[in-house]
């Protein structure tokens, strides 16, 4: 033996008899000097190693010697790894003076003192400074004492044991003997494992079997069910996490509050309904495995238990469930319940079935057949409570043959229709100066429209055309959607694009941008067009040199990006910084626009008028002559030029053609408002490109394959120019509004942030297109064919369990969690308006148990919130036990109000009967999903 200690450690000294004290704790010798023990050092955080410990001092006398408690149902969390097995026990203040670690080959103990008074209140009589306490397990396996080490920290102690044989343990214990000479220490276990087998004959003949062993082993008479030492309320006991298991223990939680389940198990029935001989079960262990957990969950004999039997069982069966990696609970509790299903079938020889198929007859005529043939195969407690039936209808495209077929289901599996986004979206129509304006047409409008993200630009544009009505030019016009951020086009939507890249656009300025095109019976060219000024519209305030302000600077003829105050600050700044940065580039401005145009149709006159009405929606243009003041209508192009004289050409416009960017200067009797020359994506000119002529009738040489073709729309704002203009950018917000006349109740902000189990329900019982990898065989079309499937309830079970699908499975590498907040009823659900079939044992639920998951799709944590009800389902009695939440060990009381989470996983509701069945006034009416808290 190996005993760790630290100064002052508490030795113990059993008496000759070893028999308990009356109070029921263990007496032993203390040695208050510590003369007993070899010293071991132990700091906060640091490990201690085991060494040998001296003789106890025999010479304390017994009357002298402190109180040992035991303690039996300590927190604790073990990691089994093939070399070692970490322990980690949760006490609380441990007194490091007071502190004693025991390794033998086959057991552990621990001696302590606490000051934590959560702790201490379990053991009234125990005196802080007197009495010690102690934790020992028999290990399931050997271990090398020497090696094995502990660390004290503040909220716990961690046990670090070495095994002597590198395996994997089952569990930290020792597996409890089921030999009946011992079991009168066996305080859970209350039936057999193992599969009947005849047994030797007893004096007795009442007891020749083990069955009738396990039967009057919880008779008044038998010592184990005498006097038992009650720890815990009945329904309190938790079960300890075997590493990675909070999803077994979640979904045993859940179903141990099942009333009907529980009773059934408690009260021994079940031995009736053991199936040995049905190869698709566990040959009646697992049901006696489950058995024995629920007594021990109700006896309330124990804080907690750890179901290592069960997971042992299901890991042999199912490989899976092996070793202690993460798993989905709902994969765990249907594989559970169909293994409780198989070890208690009633039906011990399955016939041979065929499919029911409807060929016309009444749906209830079917249906009822196709629920015979199956319990024809299936009779068991699970199918009495858990199953319910599905109608499916699938309709062929082609043909229009409906199939409707009814299948059993043990699970209802909801998915969760995405939270919807708001995408806000500018959009133009059509026109040019040569089309004439009307109310509905020739406006820009601003569009707000709430959708899934996961839905596609294509679905976008459908909206939109279904939101702006009547506006377009054509009937059958198409729509071209941009994303533009400081006046350029950063992005080009095509139709697949999710609408999830639009929502994580990286700058918040980031606007989206339609455009009403001509149908697409010929190819049309698509041309952005970006906007750009000769002189910035900025005005300079402060001098480029010596930064004082000045309302007199003047500009560098070059690159207009610096001012001065006079010729010394021009001259100073020029040479030292000026000279090698001083390049002419033209500013960008207000928003750009589309314009798609077939070839055909492309000449220079169109394209310029087109450009005209477009720019007009963003900026505004006037010619500040004499005879005109800067507000010039720019309805038609005529008018536009109209407005400018035919006078030579200054020197600036002279210098434009010669340092501005290569531009090509313009006729003497030729003043347009402004050029247009191929450009960048970013704005920039290309070069050897130059500006667009006017060929007259002969279209421009771009082709549609080229699409989409980037040009400028240089403004001529030059104010030292005779023949300029004036520009203006407006604000967009003067754009109508059609968001908030196209809102539907459903599509209302307050709404898409409220998700309710109406929703969900209403999802799954939408009609889809089967993929075609899921067609349907027709078989009147003697083909596969992409048909029209959709689900309805028809037969309600006992006991409804409703998964909600948060995980989602995109692909092999795009996985994704939702974590929305779905409000389910607590009381009444009523699910008659799902019913294809008028129910006759009722259609209102009320929950019992939740099954919460946190965390991602590759890592969480389960818990269970559950209560007990009472045994009849009217509602009229009290629960046996309340609201409680179960995490692993620790189960402690729950308020209703804390029920609804967005954790909630897995709902498990139990059918209504009598006259509380009916759904009160004014209670809950699910037509309105906001009643739904």
């Amino acid at each position: 033996m190996v005993t760790c200690s630290l100064k002052g450690g508490a030795g113990e000294r059993r008496s000759n008899s070893g028999a308990s004290s009356s109070s029921g704790v263990l007496d032993a010798s203390h040695c208050l000097n510590g003369q007993a023990e070899a010293m071991c050092r132990l700091d906060d955080g640091k490990k201690c190693n085991g060494a040998n410990s001296n003789p106890l001092d025999e010479s304390v006398p017994m009357e002298l010697c402190p109180t040992i408690y035991p303690v039996c149902n300590l927190k604790l969390n073990h990691h089994d790894h093939p070399e070692t097995v970490s322990v980690t026990l949760y006490i609380k203040s441990i007194t490091k003076e007071f502190l004693k670690v025991e390794f033998e080959e086959k057991s552990v103990s621990v001696t302590f003192r606490t000051t934590d008074p959560g702790f201490l209140k379990h053991y009234p009589s125990f005196v802080a400074d007197e009495d010690f306490m102690q934790w020992k397990i028999e290990t399931r396996g050997t271990i090398v004492p020497e090696k094995c080490s502990y660390r004290l920290k503040p909220t716990n102690l961690e046990l670090k044991l070495i095994k002597a044989v590198s395996s994997k343990w089952e569990s930290l214990e020792a597996s409890v003997d089921s030999s009946p000479s011992t079991r009168t220490v066996q305080k859970e276990t209350w039936i057999s494992l193992a599969p009947s087998t005849t047994s030797k004959r007893s004096s007795s003949p009442s007891k020749n079997s083990d069955e009738d062993e396990e039967t009057n082993l919880f008779s008044p008479s038998s010592p184990c069910a005498s006097n038992p030492v009650v720890l815990t309320k009945a329904g309190y006991t938790g079960l300890g996490n075997l590493g990675n298991t909070c999803y077994m223990n979640a979904v045993l939680q859940a179903l141990a509050n099942t009333t009907p389940l529980k009773n059934y198990f408690l009260d021994k029935k079940f031995q009736a309904d053991i199936n040995r001989e049905n190869p698709l079960g566990f040959g009646g262990s697992l049901a006696i495995a489950f058995a024995i957990i629920l007594r021990q969950l109700w006896s309330g004999q124990r804080d907690s238990i750890e179901p290592s039997h069960l997971k042992a069982l299901l890991a042999n069966r199912a490989s899976q469930f092996s070793g202690y990696a993460q798993h989905d609970a709902q994969e765990f509790m249907a594989f559970l319940l169909d293994g409780l299903h198989e070890d208690l079938n009633r039906v011990k020889t399955k016939p041979l079935t065929t499919p029911v198929e409807s060929n016309g007859r009444p749906d209830h005529v079917v249906a009822d057949e196709a629920w015979k043939v199956y319990k024809m195969r299936n009779d068991s407690v699970i199918d009495d409570l858990f199953q319910g039936q599905f109608k499916s209808t699938l309709v062929c495209p082609a043909c229009q043959n409906i199939s409707v077929t009814f299948d059993p289901f043990l699970y209802l599996a909801l998915p969760l229709p995405p939270s919807k986004s708001c995408f806000t979206v500018t959009i133009y129509f059509i026109g040019d100066d040569d089309l004439p304006e009307t109310e509905t047409t020739g406006k820009a409008v601003k569009v707000s429209l709430w959708l899934d993200p996961n839905q596609r630009v294509e679905q976008l544009k459908e909206e939109l055309k279904r939101a702006c009505e009547g506006r377009f030019r054509y009937s059958n016009s198409e729509i071209e959607v941009v994303q533009a951020r400081d006046g350029l086009i950063r992005r080009w939507l095509v139709n697949a694009a999710p609408l999830s890249s639009l929502q994580n656009a990286t700058y918040s300025e980031t606007l989206l941008l339609a455009f009403e095109t001509m149908p697409s019976i010929v190819p049309l060219v698509h041309i952005a067009v970006i906007q750009r000024v000769m002189v910035p519209l900025d005005q300079h305030s402060h001098c480029s040199c010596c930064k004082k302000e000045s309302e007199s600077l003047k500009r560098c003829l070059k690159c207009f990006s610096v001012a001065y105050c006079d010729k010394n600050c021009q001259r100073s700044h020029w040479n030292a910084v000026h000279r090698t940065t001083c390049r002419y580039k033209p500013d960008i401005i207000a928003q750009p626009f589309v314009i798609s145009l077939p070839p055909s149709l492309l000449t220079y006159q169109k394209l310029y008028r087109t450009m005209l009405y477009y720019s007009r929606f963003s900026v505004e243009v006037g010619c500040p002559s004499a005879n005109n003041s800067c507000n010039q209508d720019m309805d038609s192009s005529s008018s536009s030029m109209s407005s400018f004289s035919s006078t030579s050409p200054s020197r600036s416009e002279s210098q434009e053609g010669s340092d501005m960017d290569g531009l090509q200067q313009s006729k003497a009797d030729d003043h347009p408002l402004f050029f247009i020359k191929p450009i960048d994506s970013q704005g920039q000119g290309i070069e050897k490109k130059k500006r667009l002529e006017d060929l007259g009738d002969t279209p421009l040489d771009f082709d549609a394959d080229e699409s989409p073709v980037f040009l400028s729309l240089d403004w001529r704002n030059d104010e030292r120019s005779l023949n300029r203009c004036c520009v203006t950018v407006k604000s967009p917000s003067d754009y109508d509004d059609l968001s908030r006349a196209d809102l539907t109740a459903d599509d209302s902000p307050a709404n898409q942030r409220r998700l309710t189990l109406h929703h969900c329900l209403q999802q799954f019982m939408q009609s889809e297109v089967l993929s075609k990898e899921e067609a349907w065989y027709c078989p009147k079309c003697k083909e596969h064919r992409e048909a029209t499937k959709q689900m309805s309830l028809w037969r309600l079970p006992e006991i409804l369990t409703i998964q909600l699908k948060r995980f989602s499975f995109r692909n092999l590498l795009w996985r994704d969690k939702i974590d929305q907040k779905v409000h389910f009823p607590v009381e009444q659900l009523d699910l008659s308006p799902y019913l294809s079939s008028i129910s006759e044992h009722g259609a209102t639920y009320d929950l019992y148990a939740v099954v919460n998951h946190y965390g991602g799709i590759l890592y969480g944590h389960y818990t269970c919130f559950a209560r007990c009800p009472p045994p009849t389902s009217d509602n009229s009695q009290k629960d046996v036990v309340g609201w409680r939440c179960m995490d692993d060990r620790n189960v402690r009381d729950l308020s209703e109000d804390g029920i609804v989470t967005c954790a909630a996983y897995l709902l498990l509701y139990r059918r209504r009967h009598g006259p509380a069945a009916a759904i009160s006034p004014g209670r809950l009416n699910y037509s309105d999903p906001e009643e739904i808290d």
